[in-house]
């Protein structure tokens, strides 16, 4: 995970990934960048948190509880019997009681639009019946203000974006380089195992840690009807290791038809790159994908999952900032569509004038807003069977402390949050974690050197590879073993969905885990280190590794 703070005279400052210095060759540059207009770039966007009771079977209710009558002096305050002829059409205030916006979606949601309309807003992405959050786009600098005075308004958020990860171009500033197979192949100081394995299968540290080999080989690789999401900066579809036969144009496992551009592409930004969900707008998404699900195919690196079939919607663009809407947006997609897990290798930050905060608190009302909109987005996806996985972060933190502030997604209740682990699975020093807060560890890496053998080798756009390391490599480590869990114990539901609950996945990936640091859970390490051989036999016996070091 890469998590980036700006401040008044600190422009970028890293505080996520740990970008190895790798050298080789820089196989394909940078493709090109473009920008794609919507909407009004004098606007600003916000998320508006609706008030009611959360219904996962659609209904969500605006407002339940409610009255139009009573409070509210309507036809003074507000000319809705006017506007709406509800008079006629509903009985308003039957016996004295007042009419509750909850009892009829449709009604509740004319109303709050209503509102949005009156604030000087435009709505540009309405999910409201799957969360009760709408996305507003407005020039009236009183918006905000507006909409909170508004008792069918819980919060408002003014929308705005953090730096979830180096560009392209700050990476390449930075050390890392892009290489061919055959130059990472030279890194090893090899020609790599038999001919018949994926070559650079002996630079993979992380997968022999895991067990991952194991289990391709004795009992599951992944059913090709698994789908996972990869929220992040976009895949690269056309990547080679990808691939089923390793043949560049062959077919893939990256299903671009059902990908999604989360993210608002003004020409002013937010959004500077390309809104195409199968086209990486820098290279971290790709190198998260490629650990989730690289195919054995005799070219390159082989995932944790190999044959699951990876959707990548877009939520951060091409200079490495995310937005809070486009995370919402992408979590509720994820739910709409099913998927049965999702990667979330970054953290929703907000970014007030020229000062940005991490950890999202609930004395501030913007961070609030964003944090509820979070939540009800993962409550909505978990409830459609989705198993959210999330990177717990980079900062060296104990997040266990003030329970009012949160690193959003990895704290959100549901989320699936991960520590990074280094090849002799020790924490990695950067990684965040915490009593009650870390549910499982995984490789991540913890080198210092640029060395393959230290950090985590992945795919990376143009059919190159890279080795970097963070929390963000730790995470897709647990995703692609949850979609392993998903293929070995899922079943094929009469719409093609895979059938497995979220708390299912859940319990076996914790389970399953080999317990290190201090006996049974502890706050560096959760439940233990995940292993794909225990958790495709379903082996939940107590396994302890003592030889991997304390915390």
């Amino acid at each position: 995970m890469i998590g980036l703070r700006r401040g008044m005279n600190d422009r970028l400052r890293r505080t996520g990934v740990v970008i190895a210095v790798l050298a080789i060759v820089l196989l394909f540059g940078p493709g090109s960048v473009r920008s794609a207009s919507a909407g009004n770039s004098d606007a600003t966007r916000y998320l508006v948190v609706l008030n009611g009771d959360y219904a996962l079977d659609g209904s969500y209710a605006l407002g339940q509880g409610y009255a139009l009558c009573g409070a509210y002096a309507l036809g003074n305050t507000y000319a809705l019997d006017a506007a709406y002829a509800l008079a006629g059409s509903y009985a308003l205030c039957p016996g004295g009681q007042g009419y509750a916006l909850g009892d009829n979606y449709a009604l509740a949601r004319d109303y709050a639009l209503s509102l949005v309309s009156k604030a000087g807003g435009q709505v540009t992405d309405d999910l409201s019946k799957q969360i009760g959050v709408m996305i507003v786009e407005s020039a009236n600098a009183l918006f905000a203000d507006t909409m909170r005075s508004y008792a069918l308004v819980d919060e408002v958020g003014q929308d705005a974006s953090w730096k979830a990860f180096d560009s392209t171009e700050e990476a390449l500033a930075s050390g890392a380089r892009f290489m061919s197979q055959a130059a990472a192949q030279r890194q090893a100081g090899g020609s790599g195992p038999k001919a018949s394995s994926d070559p650079l299968e002996s630079l993979q540290w992380s997968m022999k840690l895991i067990r991952a080999p194991q289990a391709h080989a004795q009992k599951q690789a992944g059913w090709r009807a698994v789908d996972v999401g990869i929220l992040d900066s976009g895949i690269d579809g056309h990547h080679v290791d990808f691939t089923d036969s390793g043949i560049p144009g062959s077919l893939s496992n990256v299903d671009c038809s059902r990908g999604h551009n989360s993210v608002s592409f003004l020409p002013s930004g937010p959004g500077v790159g390309n809104p195409d969900p199968c086209v990486d707008n820098q290279f971290h998404g790709t190198h998260v994908a490629g650990i989730v699900a690289a195919q054995a195919n005799g070219v390159g690196t082989v995932g944790v999952a190999p044959n699951v079939t990876l959707v990548p919607v877009k939520v951060c663009d091409s200079s490495g900032n995310c937005y809070a809407s486009s995370v919402v947006d992408g979590i509720t997609y994820a739910g709409d569509q099913k998927l049965d897990v999702i990667n979330m290798s970054f953290f929703v930050d907000d970014d007030t004038f020229q000062q940005s905060t991490r950890l999202k608190c609930d004395d501030d009302a913007t961070q609030r807003a964003f944090k509820k909109s979070v939540e009800r987005a993962i409550k909505y996806a978990r409830g459609q069977g989705v198993t959210p996985v999330a990177a717990l972060g980079n900062e060296q933190d104990d997040l266990s402390g003030d329970k009012s502030c949160d690193e959003i997604p990895a704290e959100t209740p549901g989320v699936i949050g991960v520590v990074a682990l280094g090849p002799d699975s020790g924490k990695a020093s950067y990684s965040n974690w915490g009593n009650g807060v870390v549910d499982v560890s995984a490789p991540g890496g913890a080198g210092t050197t640029g060395d393959c053998r230290n950090t985590v080798l992945s795919t990376a756009p143009g059919n190159a590879y890279v080795c970097i390391q963070g929390t963000s490599m730790a995470s897709p480590h647990a995703t692609g073993l949850a979609a392993l869990i998903e293929s070995q114990f899922g079943k094929l539901g009469p719409d093609g969905d895979v059938k497995l609950s979220p708390d299912t996945v859940e319990s076996y990936l914790e389970r399953t885990a080999v317990d290190i640091g201090l006996s049974g859970y502890d706050k560096c390490f959760g439940n233990g280190r995940i292993d794909a051989l225990r958790a495709v036999n379903g082996d939940k016996s107590t396994l302890y590794d003592a030889s991997a070091p304390s915390c």
